[in-house]
């Protein structure tokens, strides 16, 4: 019945400006958007870190006004330990007609299309590099490297972060209670001048940002500057209140097939 409305509600009263000037065909939002926004449901149903909600709030440094989630999640039991491991973090996804829109303004807008190639591959994009997850900060264990060994990373802002003192950051891969409730405190003081490449939900990277016209002096692949923090905020709070994500706009521009 939700969904429903929601596709009355895009039918009836059409799309934001932002998404009016990229012309999505009003047929494609009659018949294929609620198919679109079914996978997306399905995708932000399963992610992993979003298992037992602590709290909301609205009031995080940073992301005032912006519906923060603190969820704590266990992983599949790892390799080593033979245990699940345990994290806290916040996160701010998407709902599924968000992430919807984002996709298809996205897809109009880069392509002059939302033909099911792009869609698709965009849908599977996302799927694959975040399953739509935003990480405002904390914990994410991932077994990037070596299947089913959860490894620590310490996000803020949608992008990996390292830690200055390394007595905060645990040497043998298992992160404790205090540690983790470190890393959802944790400022930009506490950071190496150095950051992580990708900006999450698309795996943005500095170099899309500046080839899309960004102009802030985010670094480069070899100088990856704090500053991407800041960015990366700034334009994903903008997506939150809009159908388009230039971030994602960003990354389709240079890499989108």
């Amino acid at each position: 019945m939700k969904l429903r409305l929601v596709i009355a509600f895009f039918l009836l009263n059409g799309l934001t400006a932002a998404a009016q000037n990229t012309e999505i065909p009003p047929q494609y939002l009659k018949d294929s958007l609620p198919a679109l926004i079914l996978r997306c449901k399905d995708l932000l149903d399963h992610a992993y870190m979003a298992q037992t909600l602590l709290a909301t709030t609205d009031t995080l440094p940073g992301w005032e006004g912006y519906p923060v989630k603190l969820y704590e999640y266990k992983t599949t039991p790892d390799l080593y330990t033979h245990q699940p491991k345990t994290a806290r973090i916040y996160l701010l996804n998407p709902s599924p007609e968000k992430l919807a829109m984002w996709i298809l303004t996205t897809c109009q807008e880069v392509k002059e299309s939302v033909a099911y190639q792009y869609v698709n591959g965009l849908f599977l994009w996302i799927r694959g590099q975040s399953g739509a997850q935003f990480p405002v900060k904390g914990l994410l264990y991932e077994d990037q490297h070596i299947k089913n060994f959860q490894e620590p990373y310490v996000f803020k802002d949608g992008v990996t972060v390292y830690i200055q003192d390394s007595s905060k950051f645990p040497k043998d891969k298992t992160c404790t209670a205090e540690q983790i409730e470190f890393y959802l405190r944790l400022t930009n003081n506490d950071l190496k001048a150095q950051t992580g490449q990708y900006a999450r939900i698309a795996s943005t990277r500095r170099e899309d940002y500046l080839s899309d016209g960004g102009t802030e002096d985010v670094g480069n692949a070899g100088d990856r500057k704090l500053k991407w923090l800041d960015v990366v905020r700034k334009l994903y709070q903008e997506a939150w209140n809009s159908d388009r994500n230039e971030l994602m706009i960003a990354w389709a521009k240079n890499h989108l097939e």
